[in-house]
């Protein structure tokens, strides 16, 4: 098969990732996979590629801080991040900041509008293969497990527990900022939706966290502290 330009993908989610890549790769696209923002910035660097797909809550460098990259460099690469909580019912309305990408995609909308929006972005691929209906099902149903997956909290240890609590209010923290980008410029004056997204954030996270690791630690505040202070240095 000959491919057309060539995309990144960064997503910790091997699963997401994996079906990702093959999307864009039956798309007539090339593409390079990714696990964190450090990697995928040492990709889009290497190879300059045509777009990046991007989670927004990428581990390592934050995606903002790789969007910012991109554009302070000038590098070539048009850019996509997937939100990073699946969620049909929640957000009704679209974010109000990229962080300066040039489109996103919610996780359940991967199989039916990802291509078409890297198409509109950067042209479509080599002649290719198209999902047929049952496809694109089977995938949307193996992201929407993977989605669910990362909101797991499975550890043998307290120590893995905090870890991993520490991780699952990035993802939400990550959510809230892409929804609520010009709330969150000005962090004093949070506005009644942002209030309520954040109510919400803590609420999923009480609902995933067991008592024992939270008890001690406010993981969304410091999520959101991280975020300040990451995005402060980066601007």
């Amino acid at each position: 098969m000959s491919f057309g330009p060539h995309v990144v993908v960064a997503h910790d989610s091997e699963t997401i990732r994996e079906a990702v890549r093959r999307l864009l790769a039956e798309a007539g696209y090339g593409v390079s996979a990714v696990l964190d923002g450090n990697q995928a910035m040492r990709e889009v660097r290497a190879r300059k590629p045509q777009a990046l797909v991007l989670d927004v809550a990428i581990g390592g460098l934050f995606a903002f801080e790789v969007l910012d990259a991109v554009r302070a460099e000038r590098l070539p690469t048009r850019t996509v991040l997937i939100a990073s909580v699946y969620n049909r019912t929640g957000y009704k309305r679209r974010p109000t900041s990229l962080y300066g990408a040039d489109d996103y995609v919610e996780q359940h909308h991967i199989p039916d509008s990802l291509v078409p929006k890297v198409a509109r972005l950067i042209g479509p691929g080599a002649p290719s293969t198209v999902p047929t209906m049952p496809e694109q099902k089977r995938q949307g149903a193996q992201i929407k497990d993977a989605g669910e997956a990362r909101m797991q909290m499975r550890y043998s240890s307290t120590a893995e527990g905090v870890e991993r609590a520490r991780r699952l209010a990035r993802l939400i923290v990550a959510d809230i900022a892409l929804y609520n980008g010009e709330a969150l410029a000005n962090r004093w004056e949070f506005d009644a939706r942002l209030r309520l997204d954040v109510e919400e954030g803590r609420l999923l996270f009480d609902l995933r966290v067991p008592a024992e690791i939270r008890a001690d630690v406010d993981f969304i505040g410091e999520a959101l502290a991280e975020w300040y202070r990451r995005e402060g240095g980066a601007s």
